[in-house]
């Protein structure tokens, strides 16, 4: 599980490269908020704020924008893949499951195309989450850092981290 290339396609696709610092620019012609500094970065807070916000998007191929995150960074960043897999098949009600096999599903056998699927929607829901925040009301770098500083406050805020 997360040994291979992730690829992402059609408007998430633009949105994680918008998200994105490793985005090509395009000769400066392409606006990027560049809030993140690797794919995979965006990949694994949009499966966070995905899950916690209840935002599930199917796969579209609207437009033919492709991006990968290559097998070796993905390998790199496994332990913390596998971690937030695991938090997202044990919160999801989506399914019908109870605690039990929420657990089996988590744990005992999370590598099947259906959970991968579901992770891959909560994915999705996120990074469109996260491009809606950065699209709204920022264009500077400075404007970034405080968008930045407002969702982080907010979510800390909503989950019961901050009185």
């Amino acid at each position: 599980m997360f040994t291979g290339d992730i690829y992402i396609r059609g408007k998430y696709a633009t949105y994680l490269k918008y998200l994105s610092q490793k985005t090509e620019k395009n000769d400066h012609k392409e606006k990027v908020a560049g809030v993140f500094e690797r794919m995979i970065d965006v990949y694994m807070t949009a499966a966070i704020v995905g899950v916690n916000y209840g935002l599930k998007r199917e796969d579209e191929n609207t437009n033919s924008d492709t991006v990968k995150i290559f097998a070796d960074v993905v390998n790199r960043e496994q332990n913390n893949l596998i971690s937030i897999f695991r938090i997202v098949m044990l919160v999801d009600n989506t399914t019908g499951l109870n605690a039990d096999e929420k657990i089996d599903r988590a744990f005992k056998n999370p590598d099947t195309p259906e959970n991968m699927k579901l992770f891959n929607t909560y994915v999705r829901g996120g990074i469109e989450w996260l491009y809606e925040q950065f699209t709204t009301g920022a264009t500077t770098r400075d404007e970034y850092i405080t968008k930045i500083h407002e969702i982080v406050e907010a979510f800390s805020e909503e989950n019961g981290f901050i009185n």
